[in-house]
């Protein structure tokens, strides 16, 4: 079975971080310490 990859950007510094299905509720940006709230889905 296929592992749900997904990768998200900060929509304040532009980081981009892949992760195994949703952004963890938790999660802080470790460039500009954005919470996960500041973070899009990136679909391509």
């Amino acid at each position: 079975m296929d592992k749900d990859i997904r990768k998200y950007r900060c929509k304040i510094c532009g980081y981009e971080f892949e992760h195994e299905g949703p952004l963890p509720e938790d999660f802080v940006c470790p460039l500009c310490g954005a919470p996960a709230s500041e973070f899009e889905e990136v679909k391509e």
